[in-house]
């Protein structure tokens, strides 16, 4: 099988590993994971393109050759290059040379390959991965960056745009089946999945959140439906969509004479009971049926931190 690394930036590592394993689970249920420090091997038929293209909290990524301790075995998993780099990434405690050891590898790499350096624009990038358990080597061919979808209006208290990706990624969905977002505002999380392929319903009870959302799909030239309603509409869709995907209001954001804590309970009363749920909340509005979901509380300033809740099924 396969391995391929991904090197998380540091922001919110249990939520970055687990969006990387639920990207690669989207296409491959036997994906297994390890991991060090801000290092995550994935084992998985999924290459890993593919995983990074979706993943929101990842520095660098590529297929591992071998251990560091082997660097022959790099002719057999790799054909020659036209230019190349070496890159360092110490992950350990202990302090490495890291312009001596790229030197190093690169003039043994020149010799085997007889391929050209380049550290502006290499073809491939061969990364010199150091843990304070083990040297690996892998490498990445050098891919496009994807263009980030665009908002012509934006909001105050909308949805962080990474949060909303990684909630989308955590829905565990591939491309082509549909999320519904039944708390849209703006549209952040509708733009997320057509980011990624993935088409997208808004509800929104707000009807101008609905008229800003639409222009900013329009924008991007999504077509995504936004319907003007409560979260109630879902029952009337449930057979056209695969997962919920939402960001619960709370305080003034949520222009209801509930409150925040009773529009959750309602909510997760009317949704579909077989069905993947990821949604973020205020903490302090935990309720019994998303006991068993799995949570992850983001930090944004000393008066509000956030719930993600993820959750197959509410009973």
């Amino acid at each position: 099988m396969p391995q391929n690394f991904f090197i998380l930036s540091g922001e919110q590592p249990e939520l970055a590993k687990d969006e990387l394993v639920s990207i690669s689970k989207s296409y491959d249920p036997k994906t297994t994971s390890t991991g060090e420090s801000r290092l995550v091997i994935i084992k998985s038929a999924v290459p890993w393109e593919k995983i990074a293209k979706r993943a929101t909290f990842v520095r660098a990524s590529g297929s591992i050759v071998s251990t560091l301790d082997d660097l022959l075995e790099t002719r057999s998993h790799l054909s020659k290059p036209k230019t190349f780099a070496c890159r360092v990434i110490n992950l350990s405690s202990k302090k490495i040379n890291k312009v001596q050891m790229e030197g190093e590898t690169g003039a043994v790499l020149r010799e085997r390959w007889n391929s050209k350096v380049s550290l502006l624009n290499p073809s491939v990038t061969v990364y010199l991965i150091i843990t304070n358990n083990k040297q690996y080597l892998g490498y990445a061919e050098n891919t496009m960056e994807q263009e980030r979808p665009r908002k012509t209006i934006k909001y105050p208290t909308e949805l962080d745009w990474k949060l909303a990706r990684c909630m989308v990624n955590l829905s565990q969905l591939m491309e082509g089946r549909t999320i519904c977002d039944p708390f849209c505002g703006t549209g952040t999380i509708l733009l997320e999945a057509e980011s990624m392929g993935i088409r997208s319903i808004g509800i929104d009870f707000d009807v101008k959140m609905c008229n800003i959302a639409e222009k900013n799909l329009a924008e991007n030239g999504y077509d995504s439906k936004v319907v003007n309603s409560t979260y109630h509409d879902i029952q009337k869709i449930k057979e056209k969509i695969d997962a919920i995907v939402t960001d619960i209001p709370y305080g003034i954001a949520s222009k209801s004479s509930l409150s925040p804590k009773r529009i959750l309970q309602d909510f997760l009363s009317t949704i579909p009971k077989r069905m993947r749920l990821v949604i973020v909340y205020k903490k302090g509005l935990d309720v019994d049926e998303l006991d068993k979901a799995k949570k992850y509380e983001i930090y944004r300033h000393k008066s509000l931190t956030r719930v993600i809740a993820v959750k197959d099924s509410v009973t």
